[in-house]
């Protein structure tokens, strides 16, 4: 068994830091330039043009983060808290999900899902999973590229309620 020693001048700050919650804010990059080549030529065409289609519905991309669609609503209620809704915004940005249960239920934290949709969808849940919490998901710097981005949450709650949003963004470049 290995032993480590913790100094005493640095013993307040780690233990509110575990009191807390708190680490060191990182940025986190949300979309890869890979991920952005796995978007074919006709979601590339789409993101140009202002909608995005996903089996067989359009939507249109809204030029600031907001809600494009709720899928489902019998679990917790997904609430963006920040970044705020009609603006455009520089990266890094400061991505705050809520996470409200429904009465007499608990969040199912291991149902989480966040998945970035183009053409196809690319699941970037493992992204922000240190940022995850019952209450919700906090990262400080999210890190994407310049353009309209559409995210889709997914989550469900201890009686199997699930509730599924779409919201986009917009990067400035």
């Amino acid at each position: 068994m290995q032993t480590f020693r913790l100094s005493v001048a640095l013993a307040p700050a780690v233990l509110l830091a575990a009191l807390w919650g708190c680490a060191p804010a990182r940025t986190v990059t949300l979309l890869t330039p890979e991920d952005m080549k796995r978007a074919t030529a006709q979601g590339q065409k789409e993101a140009a043009s202002g909608t995005v289609c996903e089996s067989g519905k359009c939507y249109e991309m809204p030029a600031s983060f907001s809600v494009i669609e709720i899928k489902h609503s019998t679990g917790p209620q997904i609430k963006v808290v920040e970044p705020p809704a009609d603006a455009e915004y520089r990266a890094p940005i400061r991505l705050v999900i809520s996470f409200i249960p429904r009465e007499g239920t608990l969040v199912d934290l291991k149902s989480f899902k966040l998945e970035y949709l183009k053409l196809i969808s690319i699941d970037i849940t493992d992204r922000v999973a240190g940022y995850l919490s019952p209450g919700g998901v906090r990262v400080e710097k999210a890190d994407l590229p310049p353009g309209d981005h559409k995210l889709r949450i997914t989550l469900k709650d201890t009686d199997g309620g699930i509730s599924q949003q779409v919201y986009s963004v917009k990067i400035a470049k």
